[in-house]
C-alpha cells in the first residue's frame, strides 16, 4: 500500500489536486486547484529538454544507489525531483511516488532494488514527455481546435486523427485504460476522482475528458498557445500569466488590441487627410491628375507597411510631409 496520497478530479470547470505524505503524523493534505485544463496545458507546452541534464543526473544517482545504497545518491534523486515538482504538478505526484519507492527499497534485497527503482523510468522522461506533447498537439490542431475550418463533428475529427497512426508511427496519441473512483470530495459533491499510478494516467485522465467534453480550444492571439474557451464565448486571449507583475494575456492582449486599433485610426486619419488635400490640388491647379495618381499608389503602400510594422507611424509622416 502506498505511503502518500495523490489524487485529481473535475469540479465546477476546475481541477483539484489533492496530496499528502501520509507517513507523517503531521503532514497535512494539501490541496491546489486550476481552471479547467491549465494543468496539461501547462505540461504540454512545458520546455522540456533543457531539464534533460536533471533526469541524467537521477539515473547517475541511481546507478550508484544500486551499487553502495548510500544516502547521498537517494539525496540528489530526491532535491532533483522537489525541483521538478515546483515546476509542474504533475511532477509532484512523481516527487511523492519516487519518496515512496526508497522507503519500500529499504527492506528488499538487491536483486529487487532496480523493479522498485527502475533508473530507465526516469532517465526516459524528457524523451517520452517530448513525443507525448507533439500528440496531445496534434490532438488539439485535428480534434477540438474550433478555428480549423473543418465542419465535421468531434467524433469523426477524432476518428480521423486516430487513423493517421496507422500511416505514421507515434503520430496520435493512443488513448489506454485508466482505473477512476466515484468519491465525495472536498465541496460535499461527488466527482470522478483518479488515484495515479503513473505520470501517464494524469495526461489520460486529462485528455479523455477534453474529448468528453468536445471541449472547444484556441490559439491565444497574444502568445500563441492553445487554450480552452468557454462555450459560447468568443474569447481571443487566454488567462496565462506572462509577466512577472502578474498580468495575463488577456489583459495585455486587449490593452495592446486598442493600442493596435487607436494607431490604426490615427494611421488612417492622417492619410486621409494627406490624400484629400491632394486631390483638392488638382482643382486648383497645382498637380496633374497623373503626378496625384501616382503619389497616391505610392502613399497606399507606404500606408500599408505602416500597418504591417513594417515603417513607424512617424516616419509615415514625415514621408507625408516629404512627398
Amino acid at each position: 500500500m502506498a505511503d502518500y496520497l495523490f489524487y485529481t478530479y473535475f469540479e465546477d470547470g476546475r481541477e483539484y489536486f489533492v496530496y499528502k505524505d501520509l507517513t507523517f503524523e503531521r503532514s497535512h493534505k494539501k490541496e491546489k486547484d486550476f481552471p479547467f485544463l491549465e494543468s496539461l496545458l501547462l505540461f504540454t507546452y512545458l520546455d522540456i529538454w533543457p531539464m534533460e541534464g536533471l533526469f541524467k543526473e537521477m539515473d547517475k544517482a541511481l546507478l550508484n544507489f544500486y551499487r553502495e545504497r548510500n544516502t547521498d545518491s537517494r539525496g540528489i534523486v530526491m532535491g532533483t525531483l522537489e525541483k521538478l515538482a515546483k515546476e509542474h504538478i504533475f511532477f509532484e505526484f512523481l516527487r511523492l511516488d519516487w519518496q515512496s519507492r526508497f522507503r519500500c527499497a529499504e527492506g528488499h534485497d538487491d536483486e529487487d532494488i532496480q523493479t522498485i527503482l527502475p533508473h530507465k523510468q526516469l532517465r526516459h522522461i524528457p524523451s517520452d514527455l517530448d513525443t507525448l506533447q507533439k500528440q496531445i498537439m496534434r490532438l488539439f490542431e485535428d480534434v477540438l481546435d474550433i478555428d480549423d475550418g473543418k465542419k465535421k463533428p468531434v467524433h469523426e475529427k477524432l476518428q480521423a486523427y486516430l487513423d493517421k497512426e496507422k500511416r505514421n508511427s507515434l503520430y496520435a496519441y493512443q488513448f489506454r485504460p485508466i482505473s477512476t473512483t466515484y468519491e465525495r470530495t472536498n465541496n460535499a459533491t461527488f466527482a470522478e476522482v483518479l488515484h495515479p499510478t503513473s505520470l501517464s494516467d494524469l495526461v489520460e485522465f486529462s485528455l479523455r475528458e477534453c474529448v468528453k467534453r468536445e471541449q472547444r480550444m484556441r490559439i491565444c492571439s497574444y502568445c500563441g498557445k492553445y487554450f480552452a474557451i468557454p462555450r459560447r464565448n468568443t474569447a481571443e486571449f487566454c488567462n496565462l500569466t506572462v509577466d512577472e507583475n502578474g498580468h495575463t494575456c488577456r489583459e495585455v492582449g486587449a490593452v495592446k488590441r486598442w493600442a493596435e486599433k487607436k494607431n490604426s485610426d490615427e494611421l488612417f486619419k492622417e492619410y486621409r487627410r494627406e490624400y484629400k488635400k491632394r486631390f483638392n490640388w488638382i482643382k486648383a491647379g497645382k498637380i496633374s491628375p497623373g503626378s496625384f495618381y501616382a503619389w497616391s499608389a505610392t502613399a497606399k503602400g507606404k500606408r500599408d507597411e505602416c500597418a504591417s510594422g513594417k515603417m513607424t507611424f512617424e516616419d509615415f509622416k514625415e514621408w507625408l510631409a516629404e512627398s
